[in-house]
């Protein structure tokens, strides 16, 4: 009896042992694979910082997308990454699968330049250049940077389908001030509005130029509301002299680089009332000063400013003035609906361009909405609204409302390589703003697509997470 408790002890104390021997090796393997996360995490930190400051350092001579595309091919025979350039601009580097990662699917990033948004880019390309060359041995990557003009698809539409199998991961990447993780992007309307204009000769003394400089530029989003528009600014500028009486003339207004995109700066020439000469100069040194001081902390480079000029040959009618600021007053820039029970935005609006010619005042506009009839209904009321205000209006360009694969294998797999590198929940949100991935969808249907919108604050995470997905691919098949 004695000897049958001795063995059941002895069974008793090896299983204890086994157990606290199992438990101390697991947790060693997961304090390893964390100490390896991290060591790849510093890795990525360390080049990717580089990455980013030779991009910035050679922004002053990043002013065509010829440029940029010299400094991409050259950076990739320099690196030994194999690559193509396709007659449209678009530059195609590839990194094979090895033998580990052979039987992984194919994973694809779609990443623009564009010399209009250069600075607003660098993060998505810098992640892009990182993937490429510091892959980690995985599986087949295909990084596929597209031409871009002011944020347009045209070169994007062009590129071959036989890039995007049936089983390929794609991300498609974009510049943004809200960086997000998207499985839906909205539908877009870019609009042209043109009012004919007589010029005459002025009738006041007093010239000046009023100039709002300094922002950056990137594509209108959720965080619109929180942006100042220049053009905008200076026509509630119109407005509130009309309020205070000082008569005034618009000699020129020019803004804006594309439709697509907010507009960094806007010129505005007016001519002033003799008799209202210094009112008008003190309303303007208060205004541009409270103005300058407020805007400084969010965006330093930012200026509001005006200063005497000579006085112009001609002017823009009065009547044509009155028409201009009215129809102005009308239009909307910002937040154009949301949902009334979640508070979500559904749709934003945004003026993004300005200019006088020798006959016409010429104004672009572009609209985002994560409803296909929401758009509808805004384009009717902005063609509503030209038509009562006597303006030409004319649609200009659409890009389709694009709906992924919610709760697929590549959007659980990439939630979890998130987690894994970066010790934080992914969360998807839809993006506003309309994304390449409405086109790459067309180009097959069958193949997952990811949309990241990638600023300074995300690259980090986004790059992390990519590698850890790219690293875990071959235990997604």
């Amino acid at each position: 009896m004695i000897n049958k408790k001795k063995h059941i002890f002895t069974f008793v104390s090896v299983l204890i042992i086994l157990c606290l021997t199992l438990t101390a090796c697991d947790k060693k393997g997961k304090d390893n694979d964390t100490s390896d996360v991290k060591a790849l995490n510093e890795k990525i930190t360390k080049k990717l910082d580089a990455y980013q400051t030779d991009l910035l350092d050679n922004k002053t001579s990043m002013k065509t997308n010829d440029a940029i595309k010299s400094y991409l091919v050259s950076w990739g025979n320099a690196k030994g990454i194999s690559h193509e350039t396709d007659k449209h601009g678009n530059i195609i580097m590839k990194v094979g699968a090895s033998k580990k990662y052979a039987k992984a699917a194919p994973t694809v990033i779609i990443c623009p330049y564009d010399s209009m948004n250069y600075e607003a880019l660098i993060p998505a390309i810098s992640t892009s250049l990182y993937t490429v060359k510091n892959n980690e041995n995985t599986g087949d990557l295909t990084v596929i940077f597209t031409e871009e003009s002011g944020h347009d698809f045209s070169k994007l539409k062009k590129l071959s389908p036989k890039y995007f199998t049936d089983n390929t991961r794609v991300f498609t990447l974009n510049s943004g001030e809200k960086g997000i993780a998207s499985l839906k992007s909205g539908a877009s309307s870019t609009y042209k509005f043109i009012q004919s204009v007589t010029h005459v000769a002025p009738k006041n003394s007093k010239a000046y130029k009023i100039k709002i400089e300094g922002f950056p530029i990137n594509q209108p989003d959720q965080l619109i509301n929180e942006r100042t528009n220049p053009i905008t600014k200076l026509e509630s500028l119109l407005v509130s002299l009309k309020t205070k009486g000082i008569d005034y003339e618009i000699a020129d207004f020019t803004s804006g680089i594309s439709p697509n995109l907010y507009s960094p700066s806007a010129t505005l020439i007016l001519t002033i009332d003799e008799n209202k000469d210094e009112i008008f100069k003190e309303k303007m040194n208060t205004e541009t000063a409270e103005w300058n001081e407020d805007i400084t902390d969010k965006y330093p480079n930012a200026k509001y400013s005006f200063k005497k000029v000579s006085v112009p040959e001609r002017v823009i009618s009065a009547q044509d003035t009155n028409k201009f600021v009215n129809f102005m007053y009308t239009t909307l820039n910002g937040v154009y609906e949301k949902d009334e029970k979640t508070g979500n935005i559904i749709s934003i609006s945004n003026i993004s361009q300005i200019s006088i010619n020798d006959t016409e005042l010429i104004l672009t506009a572009i609209s985002h909405a994560l409803d296909e009839h929401k758009l509808k209904t805004i384009d009717t009321d902005v063609k509503t609204l030209c038509n009562l205000s006597d303006i030409k209006f004319m649609k200009t360009d659409a890009i389709p409302l694009w709906t992924g694969k919610k709760d697929s294998k590549f959007s659980k797999a990439f939630a979890d390589a998130y987690k894994n590198a970066t010790e934080k929940s992914l969360k998807y949100s839809d993006s506003i703003a309309s994304t390449k991935a409405s086109f790459i969808s067309q180009k097959n249907g069958k193949t997952e697509i990811i949309n990241l919108a990638i600023n300074k604050d995300t690259v980090l995470e986004c790059t992390e997470a990519i590698i850890n997905l790219l690293l875990t691919s071959n235990k997604n098949e």
